[in-house]
């Protein structure tokens, strides 16, 4: 079972934080500053009403930057996970828009994945994970994922959202339209 603390950080209040406010989130996390002080924030009101006990230090939280299949990714860091349901790693992938918003409402919001723990035996070769992808209240697993816990295990989740999303459609290509005469 998955503890408290880092489950309410990866699972609750980071999507919800970043669907909220797009745009906003996307750019404080933009700035290696601001980032480390919204990751250390997030991660102490997911532990708000724990008692301390249950409480988990954020060794190894961090956020890193990528483009995966043509996105720009925020890759965060997550401290190891004890328990199947506590995540390795997660991601916010943002689609790229040629219109900004008018409102806050409008934003495009970002897809949020996770690389999960999940039951199965533990070995040299890493722990059983699983890739699981987040929409509003819905949670899916989209598959088994990479061996947790080993050097190349952010690559390898990396690659896996690749295969997920897919190339970024074709602009240049026309598409057919129906006319009806």
């Amino acid at each position: 079972m998955a503890r408290s603390h880092p489950y309410n950080f990866a699972h609750v209040l980071l999507p919800q934080l970043a669907w909220r406010r797009p745009v906003s989130v996307r750019r404080e996390l933009s700035d290696p500053y601001l980032a480390r002080e919204l990751l250390h924030y997030v991660w102490d009101k997911a532990a708000e009403n724990l008692p301390s006990r249950e409480k988990v230090p954020p060794r190894g939280l961090r956020l890193s930057w990528h483009e995966v299949a043509g996105r720009v990714t925020a890759l965060f860091h997550l401290p190891p996970p004890q328990a199947t349901m506590e995540a390795h790693f997660s991601a916010l992938v943002y689609e790229e828009d040629d219109e900004p918003a008018a409102t806050e409402a409008e934003e495009t919001r970002p897809r949020y994945f996770t690389l999960e723990a999940t039951l199965g035996l533990s070995g040299p070769a890493g722990t059983p994970t699983v890739v699981g992808e987040w929409a509003g209240e819905v949670h899916r697993h989209l598959g088994r994922g990479p061996a947790g816990g080993q050097p190349d295990t952010s690559d390898a989740f990396l690659a896996a959202l690749a295969t997920v999303l897919g190339p970024l459609p074709d602009t240049e290509v026309p598409f057919m339209r129906v006319v009806r005469s």
